[in-house]
């Protein structure tokens, strides 16, 4: 008898627990249906369908998800979160040009001493080479082919030509990232900067071409005074053209790195206005709309995560702004018992 009355218990308990169950589902079921809805309201009060990319892809949308006694989770990605990224890629490339323009102490000196040593090697050497060994020359010679080759290397303006050419190119990118310029400017002023990047070339292709011929011109027996002074006279040209180039790009460089500079700034600051305006819209479309989650337990919550628009650490971590509301606040600001900013100053905000 009492096996069987234990036997009517555990399938009394059974059939609860299914009816539970079944409840449980039919009720998390319709509060899914009325999570669904009021994401759909969100999105639209957020003006997500306005924001539109590539191939008309929505830069902005919502992810939901319930959890049992704590409450709604929404996921809000924003196009706010895609601007955030031009601005750290022009943020990384200024820091990157920074690096550029504080240069390398150890390859100046490398690059000294490598032109000492040219100079010495070109004048002292004894060994056999495919010329004639300057020792053999007249000192005159031997004068002259010094004095020339140290104007070279001094004149040689390849390197900090070449650095002034990449940074001009890299805050060209970023003022275009960023929109302060047009795709036509930009390929005006890519032109500019690859103008000055061919001549410096062909200038400098000249310079080498005198080298060489300063080279020759020590391996004559006697010295000849008509081709040292037209060689000083090509050299002095050569510089004369190539220092205005330096100089061109050098300001070219500096002009472009300023104005991205300001541009970035700007642009960080419209970002920021930006993030205020769109999170006025959140809070006001929460006392609009929040309560129509009639499914969600009086006693639950819920918390919006805007991805990638928290704060960012000295470490440039970047976190989610989260935004908690009590339901209870909801439903008394959409029945105008608080304001907005009521609403604003009892939830929880934070970044994480």
């Amino acid at each position: 008898m009492q096996k069987v009355i234990r036997l009517l218990l555990v399938c009394a308990i059974a059939s609860v627990s299914a009816v539970s169950a079944t409840a449980q589902g039919s009720r998390l079921e319709g509060l899914q249906r009325n999570i669904d809805i009021f994401s759909g309201v969100l999105e639209d009060a957020l003006d997500f369908e306005e924001s539109k990319g590539l191939f008309g892809l929505s830069l902005g949308g919502i992810a939901s998800t319930y959890l049992i006694g704590q409450g709604v989770v929404l996921e809000v990605r924003t196009p706010l979160a895609n601007s955030r990224n031009r601005l750290s890629l022009a943020s990384l490339n200024s820091a990157m040009q920074t690096l550029q323009v504080r240069g390398n102490p150890f390859e100046t000196l490398a690059q000294s001493q490598s032109r000492a040593q040219s100079l010495s090697v070109s004048a002292s050497s004894t060994q056999a080479s495919p010329v004639m060994a300057l020792r053999s020359q007249p000192v005159e010679s031997i004068s002259f082919y010094n004095e020339m080759m140290e104007k070279v290397a001094n004149v040689d303006y390849s390197l900090a030509v070449n650095n002034a050419i990449q940074q001009a190119t890299e805050s060209a990118r970023s003022l275009r990232s960023l929109g302060s310029v047009d795709d036509d400017d930009y390929e005006e002023l890519r032109a500019d900067i690859e103008g000055l990047r061919i001549e410096m070339g062909e200038k400098m292709q000249g310079l080498r071409e005198l080298e060489a011929q300063i080279r020759d011109s020590t391996t004559q027996a006697v010295a000849d005074s008509n081709i040292e002074e037209e060689v000083r006279l090509k050299l002095d040209t050569v510089m004369a053209q190539i220092e205005p180039l330096r100089e061109q790009a050098v300001a070219k460089a500096a002009e472009l790195r300023l104005r991205s500079e300001l541009a970035e700034q700007a642009y960080a600051q419209q970002w920021q206005q930006d993030l205020v305006v769109f999170e006025d819209k959140l809070y006001q479309a929460m006392c609009d709309y929040g309560s129509t989650l009639r499914e969600l337990p009086q006693d639950e919550r819920v918390s919006v995560i805007l991805t990638g628009l928290g704060e960012q650490g000295e470490d440039q971590r970047r976190t989610d702004k989260i935004h908690v509301f009590n339901k209870a606040d909801l439903q008394e600001c959409q029945s105008d018992d608080i304001s907005v900013a009521t609403l604003r100053e009892r939830s929880d905000h934070y970044s994480y």
